[in-house]
């Protein structure tokens, strides 16, 4: 009976270490998640307040040098002159799922879905690509 109970106890100490570890990797996800989501917001909404160093600021090193820009400030220069008669982008920012060291967010700009495909940069979620259907 006590081998029993100590068995008993054993597995009862797993399952709650194994409980526990798993509530710490959905609490990091939820975490990334709320930040995915947060720098979608900040991407589109810079766009449409036309507050282009905020949106070429969420844009990750590997976006900048895949579009062949220099750096920020041309990415700025760039989105001044490319949008100037753009009219106000209505989005729906969607799921969030963790791909290996990717975070892509589902999202629907002016009614065509797409995914914005994110990467830590520094400690904070930049995006490194936009895609479409």
């Amino acid at each position: 009976m006590a081998r029993w109970t100590a068995f008993a106890a054993t597995a009862v100490a797993s399952l709650v270490a194994t409980l526990g570890l798993a509530g710490d990797t959905l609490a990091v996800g939820r975490a990334t998640a709320i930040e995915a989501r947060g720098v979608a917001v900040e991407f589109f909404r810079s766009q449409n307040e036309r507050r282009y160093d905020d949106t070429c600021r969420v844009l990750s090193n590997g976006f900048i040098r895949s579009h062949r820009l220099r750096d920020r400030r041309t990415c700025s220069a760039m989105l001044r002159v490319s949008s100037v008669w753009n009219l106000k982008i209505a989005f729906r920012i969607g799921s969030v799922a963790l791909d290996g060291d990717r975070v892509v967010v589902q999202a629907v700009a002016d009614g065509v879905p797409g995914r914005l495909v994110m990467v830590r940069e520094s400690g904070n979620l930049r995006i490194l690509a936009v895609e479409g259907p």
